[in-house]
């Protein structure tokens, strides 16, 4: 069965700093034509890190699309061309004052399939150096620590709910044993 749809044209409908809105009119597999409005956005990681005394670091954060303050992992959108490792440390030490140069790719995560093609490198990093953060100049985060048992939880009663952590945590869990 053919699933796959092709471009027949696009305009870029908005240009931000952080994303763009991509208008595009396709051929579907049964011949009809249709529109699909979706976000292109910069891939962006996100890292479980665990200290030496066996708690992950977390941060509390407001997210404004929310009006809520989310508790995650630490992440962040990767510079132009920057390896999804790379992002990864930056985001950690900026965030949380934590480095590490052991660094592990767990996969990826597409946060919302149907209106953005956002691509989330999740990885594990242990062994880690206390350094200073470096936030930027307009971003508040709150770092916490929490043990395995904490962190699921808070997964189980909503505490967590961001897409992100949850799937980075669950491909931790699946194979902490490697590590």
């Amino acid at each position: 069965m053919k699933l796959e749809e092709e471009k027949l044209s696009g305009s870029i409908v908005y240009d931000g700093h952080l994303l763009e809105v991509h208008n595009d009119e396709v051929l579907c597999p049964n011949g009809h034509k249709s529109h699909r409005e979706y976000i292109n956005k910069c891939p962006a990681a996100c890292v479980v890190a665990k200290t030496s005394d066996n708690l992950f670091i977390l941060e509390k954060q407001f997210r404004y699309p929310y009006h809520d303050i989310i508790i995650e992992f630490p992440a962040g959108k990767a510079d132009l061309n920057e390896d999804p490792r790379l992002t990864a440390q930056r985001e950690l030490e900026e965030e949380t004052g934590y480095y590490s140069d052991n660094i592990i790719y767990l996969g990826a995560t597409y946060p919302s399939v149907a209106y953005t093609n956002e691509v989330i490198h999740l990885f594990f990093a242990k062994d880690l150096i206390k350094k200073e953060t470096h936030l930027d100049e307009n971003e508040f985060v709150e770092v916490i620590y929490k043990s395995e048992e904490e962190v699921i939880q808070m997964i189980k009663n909503g505490k967590i709910r961001d897409a992100k952590t949850v799937h980075a945590f669950t491909l931790y869990l699946l194979n902490k044993d490697n590590f």
